[in-house]
């Protein structure tokens, strides 16, 4: 693995992904005499020894049986060792995994906020937080996570979305990999096939899309996908493959079917801004170089090292092989959502995000991507 990790390392210096972020500029100094009542935040104490940093984060911490496989907050964990021992010591970790500390709905204001100082955001459980990234929640892009992974820091580097980050310090972007559909009763092969299906999803952009494919969407929280399932109040889940392994997902609904190039989410690593600001320059510079495109590909070729392992189980174990829609279905599934794609885009721009130059730049850089290996 440090093999693996080492090459991937390599790659991408030599081709020059890794872009250094430009500071923003600091506000101008005041002379104005500041009032008793003052609601201005103490300057930030920088810390003059060791620091231990409280990480939280929902992901399950291990891959059910029978996989064993290792758990999906892997690279988190390989990132907090190595700044670990790139620090010497001067930074250490205690790590609450699967919603120990924090609950994955309230990560954003945790962190914000300082009751932790690292963790993962998961942008399906914030509607309306971060407008700019819908445009990316849209079909037609990403052919896998490592794709959506490093586009996503791209765009962010670029400067895309980078504001509606301001509350937090941004350590790098992740995503999963595209959704696929697991069903209890059939396995859909068509886009008829879809039609009338109740379908478990995390709501928002994918609402309009499932409808236009004829499905009925059911908007949940992912993890309650595998109740609905089992229960039969849901006919079929929203979800990437590697989820339906993550979540039991093929034990209740054991007929996968790969969408290529389907809709996706957000993910991100955040940190607290004034817990960074309080570290050492020396410490700093450790979590830096440990920061963006490096971390966001580490993580993407992860995804897609389980993915293809989750659809090698499924074909071995569920009650089929996993199906690939064929070319002319989808076809038809693109055509009956370019409607809704061009509407939500147009929507984002009539509140100023610059959706269609998203859109397209972040099909652009995918191809980059694709051409790279990834």
């Amino acid at each position: 693995m440090r093999k693996t990790l080492l090459a991937l390392v390599l790659v991408i210096v030599l081709v020059g992904l890794v872009v250094g972020a430009c500071a923003a500029p600091s506000a101008p100094a005041t002379t104005t005499e500041t009032p008793a009542t003052t609601t201005e935040k103490p300057a930030t104490t920088t810390s003059s020894g060791p620091v231990t940093l409280i990480e939280a984060n929902w992901c399950p911490a291990q891959m059910p049986p029978p996989m064993d496989w290792d758990p999906f907050d892997y690279t988190l964990n390989a990132w907090m060792d190595t700044v670990e021992m790139e620090s010497d010591g001067q930074i250490t970790f205690d790590r609450y995994p699967m919603e120990t500390l924090v609950k994955v709905q309230d990560t954003w204001d945790a962190v914000k906020l300082g009751i932790c100082d690292i963790g993962v955001y998961n942008e399906c459980v914030y509607p309306g937080l971060m407008p700019s990234i819908v445009a990316l929640r849209m079909p037609g892009i990403f052919e896998n996570g490592a794709q959506s992974c490093l586009v996503r820091q791209k765009l962010f580097d670029e400067g895309y979305y980078g504001h509606e980050w301001d509350d937090v310090k941004v350590l790098w972007m992740e995503s999963n990999a595209p959704w696929d559909i697991c069903c209890r009763d059939k396995q859909v092969k068509t886009l008829d096939d879809l039609r009338g299906l109740k379908i478990a999803c995390v709501g928002g952009p994918e609402i309009p899309l499932l409808e236009a494919l004829g499905a009925i969407p059911v908007g949940m929280s992912p993890m309650d996908f595998y109740l609905a399932l089992e229960r039969g109040t849901v006919d079929a889940a929203w979800q990437d493959i590697n989820g339906h392994i993550a979540f039991k997902l093929w034990e209740a609904a054991p007929y996968s079917t790969r969408l290529k190039k389907n809709s996706n989410a957000c993910m991100c690593v955040i940190m607290n801004k004034d817990k960074y600001e309080s570290l050492s320059p020396d410490q700093k510079q450790v979590i830096d170089k440990n920061s963006g495109t490096l971390w966001s590909a580490m993580q993407g070729q992860r995804f897609n090292y389980n993915y293809n392992k989750s659809v090698a189980f499924l074909d071995e174990n569920s009650k089929a092989p996993v199906y690939v829609l064929p070319p002319e279905e989808q076809a038809k599934w693109t055509e009956k959502t370019a409607v809704v794609i061009e509407e939500t885009l147009a929507g984002l721009e009539a509140e100023g995000v610059p959706a269609h130059e998203m859109y397209a730049r972040a099909q652009e850089l995918a191809e980059y991507y694709k051409l790279l290996g990834f």
